[in-house]
């Protein structure tokens, strides 16, 4: 799969963002700016990427991309709201590992 290996330092430009009428999501170029990627994925045929930031003093320090093409669909969280969507899909996949007959 294309992308970053795990861990792996993205390429580093400037951006500017805009924030979008939907509580933070947002359509921008694929640019990047100073941030560390943690995990790249596919979800949907389309590349998901999460990353944290190095930019000190900024509260929302997590960032969850989903690209379509020359656009992704961005969305910024505090490390609080990154563990909350961390535990709510480990939560799930338990569940259906339950649902299916499997060990979680």
């Amino acid at each position: 799969m294309a992308g970053y290996p795990l861990g792996a330092h993205a390429h580093t430009s400037p951006t500017t963002t805009t924030r979008g009428p939907l509580h933070g999501l947002h359509l921008v170029p694929t640019t990047t700016r100073t941030r560390r990627n943690h995990g790249a994925f596919s979800l949907g045929g389309h590349l998901a990427c999460v990353y944290s930031t190095r930019r000190a003093g900024t509260c929302y320090g997590v960032s969850f991309e989903v690209g379509a093409g020359t656009l992704t669909l961005a969305s910024t969280m505090t490390p609080a709201q990154a563990r909350n969507m961390a535990r709510a899909l480990a939560a799930a996949a338990d569940a259906a590992d339950l649902a299916q007959g499997g060990a979680a």
